[in-house]
């Protein structure tokens, strides 16, 4: 690799089996592109398996800016980076189909550092690898590659070992009278929070993120700051309030002014895993403003 999380940090790759998730086409990609490439990847091919249509993530720093779905790959990454086009620059893109002419256009005009994609079309590589004097990061995944069940990390001489999170995320974990919009929304969010680093909130609409609030410590913040960027990216849109929102929390909120703020937003559903000591006080919170509230037991850190 170029270097690790820091230029004056050497690094270096190995395929864990002997077969690595992804083949570099163009560039050199540095040990935070890595991460980045891989998180969003996972990302996009979960979304675009639970749906039935494309997927796309804008990543930063190993959590995503924005994810969309949508009918094309251009129109994806398109609805992905407009969620948070401040955060969005100088992203990591990941696509769960492979790039067009159409989206190499998109990515010609916009400071992006690279892409991984199952494939590319025709003559798409010679315009992406031209990007940023030629640097721009190209990698091509291997799309029929499944990971090992368990996942390793060193950190300070001490050796890590977890199961992989593959547990399926489905309607069911949803309340059943939450509306089938409503709950792809939802369902969507959950993935993105299963990719984002933690704690973190995602606020969804029609398919795409329009506000992720991640890694805070409080989850208040999280809420404050995924509302401020749904505010900001309907604002763009009109001059009507803000409404139907759905609302993914990856931990238990344990506070009504998590659902004081995010009524503020315009949210109206919301799926978190339940548990806290306050949950009951949560439970009557919604209620009284009007929005549905999903316990999914299940929560969705990510460090």
């Amino acid at each position: 690799m170029r270097y690790g999380m820091n230029p004056h940090q050497s690094a270096t790759m190995t395929p864990v089996s002997g077969r690595a998730p992804f083949t570099v086409v163009s560039g050199s990609p540095s040990y935070i592109n890595v991460l980045d490439a891989l998180t969003g990847w996972q990302l996009v091919r979960e979304a675009a398996g639970a749906f039935g249509v494309v997927a796309a993530a804008s990543y930063k720093h190993v959590s995503p800016a924005g994810a969309a779905l949508a009918d094309s790959v251009s129109a994806a990454y398109v609805r992905a980076r407009d969620a948070d086009p401040k955060s969005s620059y100088g992203d990591f893109v990941a696509v769960s189909h492979p790039v067009d002419a159409e989206l190499a256009g998109v990515l010609k005009r916009v400071v992006s550092d690279g892409i991984i994609a199952p494939g590319y079309d025709e003559g798409v590589v010679g315009v992406l690898a031209g990007k940023k004097r030629g640097t721009f990061l190209v990698l091509e995944a291997d799309a029929s590659f499944e990971p090992p069940e368990h996942e390793v990390r060193e950190v300070y001489g001490l050796r890590l070992t977890q199961q992989r999170d593959d547990l399926p995320l489905t309607r069911e974990l949803l309340d059943p009278g939450v509306p089938d919009a409503a709950a792809r929304d939802l369902l969507l969010g959950m993935i993105v929070a299963r990719y984002t680093q933690s704690n973190t909130v995602a606020m969804v609409k029609d398919g795409t993120t329009i506000g992720i609030g991640a890694g805070q410590q409080s989850r208040v913040d999280c809420v404050r700051l995924a509302g401020e960027k749904a505010d900001e990216w309907w604002s763009r849109r009109s001059s009507e309030p803000l409404t139907g929102v759905a609302m993914v929390s990856d931990g238990a909120i344990p506070f009504v002014d998590n659902i004081d703020e995010a009524h503020r937003h315009g949210v109206a559903h919301i799926a978190e895993p339940g548990g806290s000591i306050r949950s009951d006080e949560v439970a009557e919170a919604c209620a009284a403003r009007g929005i549905t509230l999903s316990r999914t037991g299940v929560r969705l850190f990510r460090h």
